[in-house]
This record gives structure tokens, C-alpha cells and sequence, in this order.
């Protein structure tokens, strides 16, 4: 058991070292017992718990700031007591200055609105949609070879959700609700034709919700540059920098990518995405600040044989 401060400073007082090697060595004693303390650092998180069977955005939020927190710091997740739509979240975000963290697609609104940091939390696998349709219904979209072509069916997508202006921008016709479960009542209901998802969604949601009515479409790969960053308050520099630190530690030391791959978001999508046609889009949207000349942070899907 560890001799307590008092004892120490006792045991120098009853020798005969010179008074300046004394307070020399007490500033030591006490600088060691300070730095002993443990310090909790509560963060907030846009999550009611963590995900199962396997959570992606906070596991990856907790590696990044235990690789860059100092030993006598402690780092406690605090989750919302209910959930909310992304522009309830990004409300909540702007008025609170403490340490609250959430994730979502980057666009120009979104970066003048918070502080981002600028490292993709897919790797860019989020700039590729698949999308998911009714079973039976694949041959409606065997004939589709470009953006025209798609534009003559109706998508779903989230009113707030910065890809729904992505999609209208290239002249893709959408119906809108809040929240993701809606849309999939929708488009089980039969409100509209297809619901484009992230590589990283599409077949974990499908068998996380054990749909039995939907399928992914076998043929397109949609493509526009984007991706899901952290977000925290435009304020809160010292939690924006600890959390850039800690992603950049887990870049350099691979963990970010054994993670990445490993993970079921991930490697459920990446391996059925050989042979599909890609219909490129633009995203006028996309902040001029996006790393996107920076090989460490983006995934390179050519090596997969889409066309």
C-alpha cells in the first residue's frame, strides 16, 4: 500500500538534506500525487446506448479519446436519455458549449454551423449508395444505366439529411420523411421505388431489422464525394483537437483500419460490391476544406472490379 502524503513529507523532515533539495523533492511528492488523481472527463454522445450487437460510431469515439487522454484522466460516455432527428441533434450541438459529441454527413451548412473534425470515420466508403428496393421488383432497374434513367423512378430519403440536396441537385426525384423508420414503412407501403443507403448500412440495417420485403439492387453503385466526420460545438476546440489527436493515433498505429475492415458495417458491404456500375453524381455541397487529396484517410475501391 502507498506510503500517503503526510508520511512522506514526515519521513524527509527527520533528515538532514539541504532545505533547497527538501522543497525540491516535495514539489516532486506533490506533483506525483496530483498528477495520481484521476480525473473524469464526461462526454455526451449522440446515442441512447451503444449499438448492438456491435456499435460503430461510439466505440470508435472511445478508442479516439483513449488515445489521446492522459494516464490520470478517465473518459465517461454519457448517453441521451432519448433519440432525436439530425436537425434536432445539430440544434442541440450549437447550443451546448460542454463536451458533446455527434457524427453525421458533412456539407457546407453543417461546417459553418459546428466544428467538424476533418478525418472520415468510413474511410469514404460513404460516398457509395446502394440501393435498397422491393423483392421482385429488380427488373425495373435492369434497364437503368444513368442518372436520367433513375430519375424516372422516386427515391426516399431523410428531409434533413445533406444527401437528399446531393440527389436533387443532379436531378433525382425524392419523397422526404424525419426519420429512417419511416422510410422503411414507406417503401415497404410502396410510397416510392428505392431507398439509397450507405455500403456501411444497407445490408447490416436489412438484417439488423430482419426485413423480409426488402433487397439491395444488384446492378448500381452511386457515387459522390462525401463522408460522416465527428461534429462538436464551434466553441469547444479543446475536445475538437483531443478527438483529431486520437484519430490520428489510431491511423498511424493501424488500429483505425483493423477496426474499419473488421467491423460488420464494413465488411458486410464491402464484399458484394464486385461488378456494379457506377453512376456518378455531383455534390455541390461539399466544403472546399475536405481532405480529399489525402491518400491516409480515403478507402480505394478499385481494386473491388466495380466498373
Amino acid at each position: 500500500m502507498p506510503m500517503p502524503l503526510f508520511d512522506h513529507w514526515s519521513s524527509l523532515l527527520r533528515t538532514r538534506l539541504p532545505l533547497w533539495c527538501l522543497a525540491l523533492t516535495a514539489m516532486q511528492l506533490w506533483a506525483a500525487h496530483v498528477s495520481a488523481e484521476q480525473i473524469r472527463i464526461p462526454v455526451k454522445v449522440q446515442a441512447t446506448a451503444f449499438e448492438q450487437p456491435s456499435d460503430y460510431f461510439t466505440t470508435l469515439l472511445v478508442m479516439a479519446l483513449e488515445a489521446s487522454k492522459a494516464d490520470n484522466e478517465e473518459i465517461d460516455i454519457i448517453f441521451s436519455p432519448r433519440d432525436y432527428s439530425q436537425a434536432r441533434w445539430i440544434n442541440m450541438l450549437q447550443n451546448d458549449k460542454n463536451n458533446f459529441v455527434i457524427w453525421t454527413m458533412t456539407d457546407k451548412e453543417r461546417e459553418q454551423q459546428l466544428r467538424p473534425i476533418r478525418i472520415p470515420l468510413f474511410k469514404g466508403l460513404f460516398s457509395y449508395r446502394v440501393l435498397l428496393i422491393r423483392k421482385q421488383e429488380q427488373a425495373r432497374f435492369d434497364h437503368v444505366k444513368d442518372v436520367g434513367d433513375l430519375a424516372k423512378l422516386l427515391g426516399g430519403q431523410g428531409t434533413h439529411w445533406p444527401d437528399t440536396l446531393i440527389l436533387q441537385a443532379n436531378g433525382l426525384r425524392l419523397t422526404t420523411a424525419e426519420t429512417t423508420e419511416s422510410l422503411y414503412r414507406m417503401i415497404n407501403a410502396k410510397r416510392f421505388d428505392y431507398f439509397p443507403r450507405g455500403i456501411s448500412e444497407a445490408w447490416f440495417e436489412l438484417l439488423q431489422r430482419q426485413e423480409t420485403n426488402l433487397v439491395v439492387e444488384e446492378n448500381l453503385l452511386l457515387y459522390y464525394p462525401t463522408d460522416i466526420y465527428f461534429f462538436v460545438n464551434k466553441n469547444n476546440e479543446a475536445l475538437a483537437q483531443r478527438i483529431e489527436k486520437g484519430m490520428e493515433a489510431l491511423i498511424d498505429n493501424g488500429k483505425f483500419d483493423q477496426f474499419f475492415y473488421n467491423h460488420p458495417r464494413v465488411s458486410s458491404g464491402l464484399e458484394r460490391l464486385k461488378n456494379r456500375r457506377i453512376v456518378e453524381l455531383k455534390n455541390p455541397y461539399l466544403p472546399a476544406e475536405t481532405p480529399v487529396n489525402n491518400p491516409r484517410y480515403w478507402i480505394d475501391l478499385s481494386a473491388l472490379g466495380t466498373d
